[in-house]
């Protein structure tokens, strides 16, 4: 990080190296003071052996002290290094736009002068590289991509669960640095595939492994290693033993970065160069003559209303309401997965029929946030009788848990919740895996984002017609909860 005004330092920049549990190191190097806040600051990294860190602390000792002054040769890096802490995102954009910047923009354009080197042919070129080839390791030329996975098979001689056994060699490759910070896990399915584990095992040791703090499970996408990765591009390259098998090492097929991402990564750019256009580091924004990839909206078929009826009769069977609720609610209302997670009592008003949606729940590296909607503004939606059926029918599920301890839902009890007092709700990553895996179960490619009709008569007929269809396998009266 380099302050847009000069820091008060002595004459050269200075560092130490830290050793951390999981046997990975930490460099530190202090850069000077920052005029404005009054804090020190200093750039940080890490590193898998002492070697790699003590050539990492000679990096950023080098990177300190030419940024005293970044504004006469300053690079890209240099300019992301004071850009980032103060660019105005919220948590998951946040979270994703440094996902894009380390990996993909650091290693492509982060050693270019921003004077000199950085201009329109140049960004035009980078975004025709990504179109062609997303992975910037990649050259176009066949090679076999290893992973780095350990044996997760369970052996009757090292005792304990199959999921303990799988947690405690995961475990053990974090703590020793092979599994390093910010590795891509794979995914339950390709586990399950490569080493024959079963999945409920699996996901039992990923979910003690989160609860740890070792990992990171996200929705979507693959669970990672906790901690802040290395900067650069490095491939793993497997050692004497290592089962390609086992591990589903597999040839590297070239995969062209999408275009909707290229304009996400112009989005970093432009605003970055805004900022150096500010400070007096450059004269124009390069990113003004470069022009990113077209996107072209692909459109998903939507799921019918008589298979999300589907899905909804099916945890109704089994005993999961709430979850019930939960597909039936985002089936009606159009509410974002965030949105119903934060649902609290207090928005909830059955006698005129109406919800309130005015926050957004989210879980982002072990952050937990409940902040305004990603269109911050909030809104009343009516409610069919139906819904408010339903709704008032787990309110007073919940009540009816408390009663017996002398306890009732408080106004900001949440909606959707594990907790008895429904004092937190639940992860919206969780809630996404649970209406997939109950999707999956009842045979159906749920797509209920692109179910719900906007109007509000079309809503009303969709109400309808889930009702109709529900009432071929359930007990089912329209504007009364089920039975």
């Amino acid at each position: 990080m380099f302050s847009a005004y000069p820091l008060t330092m002595g004459t050269t920049p200075s560092g130490h190296i830290e050793e951390l549990p999981s046997g990975s190191f930490r460099v530190h190097v202090y850069v000077g003071i920052d005029p404005i806040t009054r804090k020190r600051v200093y750039l940080k990294e890490t590193a898998k052996d002492f070697v790699a860190a003590q050539i990492t602390l000679g990096k950023l000792l080098e990177r300190a002290q030419a940024g005293k002054k970044p504004e006469a040769g300053a690079t890209v890096n240099q300019l992301l290094d004071l850009y980032l802490p103060l660019a105005e995102w919220d948590v998951s954009t946040r979270e994703g736009f440094e996902g894009y910047v380390r990996r993909t923009i650091r290693p492509g354009l982060g050693h270019l002068k921003l004077r000199r080197e950085v201009h329109g042919p140049v960004l035009n070129t980078f975004y025709a590289r990504l179109k062609k080839f997303g992975d910037l390791t990649c050259s176009g030329k066949p090679f076999t991509e290893h992973h780095n996975v350990p044996d997760l098979r369970p052996s009757a001689e090292e005792g304990g669960l199959d999921w303990e056994q799988a947690a405690g060699k995961l475990r053990a490759a974090i703590e020793s640095g092979s599994l390093p910070l910010g590795a891509d896990l794979p995914s339950v399915r390709d586990l399950q595939e490569w080493q024959g584990i079963r999945r409920t095992t699996l996901q039992r040791a990923f979910r003690g492994l989160s609860d740890e703090g070792l990992i990171i499970v996200r929705q979507g996408r693959t669970a990672v290693v906790a901690g802040a990765p290395p900067e650069g591009l490095r491939r793993w390259r497997p050692g004497p033993g290592h089962d390609c098998k086992l591990a589903g090492c597999q040839r590297h097929v070239c995969s062209p970065m999408k275009p909707g991402t290229i304009r996400q990564i112009h989005s970093i750019l432009s605003g970055a160069f805004d900022a150096a256009k500010r400070w007096k580091w450059i004269d124009e924004n390069p990113t003004e003559s470069a022009k990113p990839s077209t996107v072209t909206m692909v459109k998903r078929p939507a799921t019918s209303p008589a298979e999300v009826a589907q899905v909804i009769a099916l945890a109704r069977e089994t005993g999961r309401l709430l979850l019930a609720l939960y597909v039936w609610l985002a089936a009606i209302t159009g509410a974002r997965r965030g949105e119903l997670c934060a649902i609290q009592v207090c928005d909830i008003d059955l006698e005129h029929k109406l919800l309130h949606i005015a926050f957004n729940y989210l879980v982002k590296s072990g952050q937990k946030v409940r902040k305004d909607t990603k269109t911050h503004q909030d809104r009343w939606i009516a409610l069919d009788e139906t819904s408010c059926a339903l709704i008032a029918e787990s309110l007073a599920a919940a009540s009816k848990v408390l009663a017996p301890v002398g306890l009732e839902l408080a106004k900001d009890s949440y909606l959707f919740s594990n907790n008895p007092q429904h004092a937190t709700p639940w992860n919206p990553d969780w809630a996404s895996h649970q209406v997939s895996d109950l999707a999956e179960e009842a045979g159906v490619d749920l797509n209920i984002k692109k179910l719900t009709p906007r109007a509000g008569h079309a809503r009303v007929s969709l109400t309808d017609t889930l009702a109709t269809t529900l009432a071929s396998r359930l007990e089912f009266r329209h504007g009364n909860a089920f039975s």
